[in-house]
């Protein structure tokens, strides 16, 4: 659905109803005046929607049993997970000293029995912007800057919190 809703802004913009991956690549301007891919913004906005709607479906099942695009530490040699707040995220941010969330991880959906530290399930969504009918979009890998280089975000998400993460992507469903 955030597919479709997302794409369905653009009808003008690409050769077909999904865009090509030459398209993809092209660029163009977000919503908060920033250079992007195409892939970027679809991605971003796609991301968007689907965290709401799952938003008005768990407010209504979960009530507190869930967060949205936490944050966590992973010490990997202590094998000890941290939960980094919103506040504190955003506090860093503005003051400047964003480089201390480097390596933190950030799945989109995460349910927890009561604190984001108790996780239940751990869910990512990915909106690949080619349509793939035929391969399901993969766990992105951490580049060589990351503390986490050589894994893909599915290998930190289950190490760091201690559940098997799941994908969720359009016309593919859970996997």
């Amino acid at each position: 659905m955030a597919r479709s809703e997302v794409l369905l802004r653009y009808p003008t913009e690409f050769k077909d109803e999904s865009p090509s991956d030459a398209e993809c690549r092209n660029w163009t301007v977000d919503g908060k005046n920033r250079r992007v891919t195409w892939a970027m913004r679809l991605g971003t906005e796609m991301h968007e929607v689907a965290l709401k709607c799952a938003a008005g479906v768990l407010s209504r099942l979960r009530q507190g049993g869930f967060i949205q695009d936490p944050c966590y530490r992973y010490d990997k040699q202590k094998k000890e997970t941290t939960f980094v707040s919103c506040e504190e995220v955003k506090d860093l941010l503005e003051k400047g000293c964003g480089d201390e969330l480097m390596g933190t991880l950030r799945p989109d959906l995460v349910l927890h029995g009561g604190h984001p530290l108790r996780v239940q399930a751990v869910y990512d969504f990915k909106f690949p912007c080619v349509h793939d009918s035929e391969n399901p979009p993969e766990w992105r890998r951490y580049p060589e800057t990351s503390p986490h280089h050589g894994c893909h975000q599915g290998e930190m998400y289950e190490e760091a919190l201690g559940v098997p993460p799941r994908r969720i992507a359009p016309r593919w469903g859970v996997f």
